[in-house]
């Protein structure tokens, strides 16, 4: 306390940083089972934050961070609703100022205009919006590559969203049958996306079957 109006978070320094610099740097060196081990950490990250009834709102490749240990750990969490509520902007503008558009649910990009001008459209995160972009973060640690990667220009993404298209099938060598499967569930519709526990159990057995592998 004593920052100002607001309270300020403090946070531990993790020092391999970022989720997508750690795997540009580390694209090569990384074995399929260390990548398991990051989608399960994230996948128990989000399961224990619904659990306490918080919303991350903006799951991305930016604030998943590496610990030296190799560990992911979940940042920024519940940060951009809070920010939405108190500045009263809509949530699409937001995420699209902050370049995690790659990563996000398409309920949170509604792109219908408001018939009534003096109350604009609001869409607010919820905890089946943060399991469409786990599918986009377990894609990208799979691949070692951001959804869309083959899309240069943000509006491009902006576009193939708006017409409920999704990335595109990875080679099976980086993605197998059974992830790419699981990975189209976190996009479906809402009513339709895996539970947390589902993803948890999911990223658990696939961290089992690639130690048993080695």
């Amino acid at each position: 306390m004593g920052f100002g109006q607001f309270p300020a978070m403090v946070c531990p320094w993790l020092e391999n940083g970022s989720l997508t610099s750690y795997l540009e740097r580390q694209h090569d060196a990384l074995k399929p089972v260390e990548r398991l081990l990051l989608i399960s950490n994230v996948a128990e990250g989000l399961q224990y934050l619904h659990s306490q009834s918080v919303v991350h709102g903006d799951l991305s490749g930016s604030n998943v961070l590496i610990d030296a240990d190799g560990r992911a750990c979940i940042s920024d969490f519940g940060l951009s609703m809070l920010l939405t509520q108190l500045g009263g902007s809509t949530y699409a503008t937001s995420r699209l100022a902050e370049g995690t558009l790659r990563w996000t649910a398409p309920e949170l990009l509604d792109l219908q205009v408001s018939e009534d001008e003096e109350n604009p459209l609001h869409v607010n995160p919820t905890p089946q919006s943060d399991v469409y972009s786990f599918g986009s973060i377990m894609l990208q640690i799979l691949t070692g590559k951001v959804p869309y990667y083959y899309y240069i220009r943000e509006v491009q993404v902006l576009y193939a969203i708006s017409k409920d298209i999704t990335p595109k099938r990875p080679s099976l060598a980086l993605v197998t049958d059974s992830q790419w499967t699981f990975v189209q569930r976190c996009w479906m519709t809402i009513g339709s996306r895996p539970r947390d526990d589902e993803i948890v159990e999911f990223a658990r057995q696939e961290v089992g079957m690639g130690l048993g592998t080695l």
